[in-house]
C-alpha cells in the first residue's frame, strides 16, 4: 500500500516495491497470446495429419495422377518404335545412343528381355509400361521435358 504525504511544496509517495499494474497487465496479454497461437498451431497440425492418414488409398500410387490432364492418345503411343533390350544392346553399333542402363521413371535397370519404348524427337529409353503410363498424364519427357511428338514448323516468307 502507498501512502501519499503532501507537505508544502513537495509531493512524497512510498512505494512498497510491487510492479505497477501496466507492466503486469502487458506480461498477463503476452502469455495469453503466446499460449493461443501454441493451441492453435498444435489444432492445426493434428488436423492436416488427420486428413492425411484418412486419405483413400487402394494398393496404388495412382490417384494422384488423376489430377493431371492432357497426356497423349494411346494411337500417337502405338507410333513410337519399341524394342527388346537386348536387341538394343546387340544392334547398338551406332544407331542408337543409349545414356543409360537404366529406366529413369521406375529407377530400375533393364534387363535383356525388357520391352523399352524409344522417344523419337529425344532419343530416351524407358521400360514401354512406365513412359506409356507417364506420357497418358504428361506430354513430355520426364528427362528433358521436351515433348516426344514430332513438332510441324511452317516458315512464310512474305
Amino acid at each position: 500500500m502507498s501512502s501519499t504525504t503532501i507537505t508544502g511544496d513537495s509531493y512524497t509517495t512510498d512505494t512498497t516495491g510491487k510492479p505497477e499494474s501496466g507492466v503486469t497487465y502487458v506480461l498477463g496479454l503476452t502469455f495469453a497470446i503466446i499460449i493461443l497461437l501454441l493451441t492453435l498451431s498444435y489444432a492445426s497440425y493434428k488436423c492436416n495429419r488427420s486428413i492425411r492418414s484418412s486419405s483413400p488409398s487402394n494398393g496404388d500410387n495412382n490417384h494422384h495422377m488423376t489430377v493431371s490432364r492432357g497426356g497423349v492418345d494411346d494411337d500417337v503411343l502405338k507410333t513410337f518404335p519399341s524394342f527388346v533390350y537386348s536387341e538394343v544392346m546387340m544392334t547398338n553399333k551406332g544407331e542408337y545412343e543409349v545414356e543409360s542402363s537404366g529406366c529413369s521413371i521406375c529407377l530400375t535397370d533393364y534387363k535383356p528381355a525388357d520391352v523399352i519404348r524409344l522417344l523419337p524427337e529425344c532419343g530416351h529409353l524407358f521400360h514401354c509400361k512406365c513412359i506409356d503410363t507417364w506420357l497418358k498424364f504428361n506430354r513430355s519427357c520426364p528427362v528433358c521435358r521436351n515433348s516426344p511428338l514430332p513438332v510441324k514448323l511452317s516458315i512464310q516468307r512474305s
